[in-house]
Formats: structure tokens, C-alpha cells, sequence
């Protein structure tokens, strides 16, 4: 069996944490959070091997380090949502200026296919 395996690049809100001032992001900075998640969540064969399938609402905030901090996970199937916040939660990544404090909102798809 194979993953079909997409994150929607369906970014829900943008805003900064200081202030109530709202910025989109640019494509630039879209594809850095995207890329850097689908690294973190694993390959097709990890999720095979783990039975993921599923969708889920994730909201993730960067903050000053470039460490990633889940804000909320909505999904039904229980493992998908485990393994997104253990996968993400915590993990560094190199990022611009721009994106420090950040709230990103994404959808992400998990499709087991025969």
C-alpha cells in the first residue's frame, strides 16, 4: 500500500502574536512551514506502518527560536492527531524574521491508497 500524502497549502489565518495586526505571508515563507512540516510528519512508509489516515485542522506558532509549538490539532482519527504533535511540537526550524511569532493554519490530508 501506498500514502498518498498532501498538506493542503490552505493557510486558514496568519497574525502576529505582539499586537493585533494581521500579515499574510508571503509564498516564500508558506512553502518554508509546509516543507518543514511534511519533513517532521515522516515519510509514506512511517505512516503505512502506522495506519495514519485521515485529515486534520493544524494551528502552529513559531516563536522567536525558530522552535514550533502546536496551538491545536482537530482531527477525528486519534493517532493522526498524536502524531502530528509529537512529529511537530518542539522542533526547530531555520526560519526568517518574518515568521517569528507567527500563527500558521494548515489542513492536512493522509490517504492510505491501494
Amino acid at each position: 500500500m501506498k500514502n498518498l500524502f498532501t498538506i493542503a497549502a490552505i493557510l486558514l489565518s496568519t497574525s502576529l502574536f505582539a499586537g493585533n495586526e494581521n500579515k499574510n505571508l508571503t509564498d516564500a515563507e508558506k512553502a518554508t512551514v509546509l516543507t518543514n512540516i511534511a519533513g517532521l510528519i515522516g515519510d509514506e512508509s512511517i505512516l503505512n506502518e502506522l495506519g495514519i489516515n485521515g485529515q486534520a485542522d493544524v494551528t502552529v506558532v513559531v516563536d522567536e527560536n525558530g522552535v514550533m509549538h502546536v496551538e491545536e490539532v482537530q482531527s477525528t482519527d486519534y493517532l493522526l492527531e498524536y502524531h502530528i504533535r509529537q512529529s511537530i511540537d518542539g522542533a526547530k526550524m531555520i526560519v526568517n524574521e518574518s515568521l517569528v511569532g507567527k500563527t500558521v493554519s494548515f489542513i492536512m490530508n493522509v490517504v492510505q491508497s491501494k
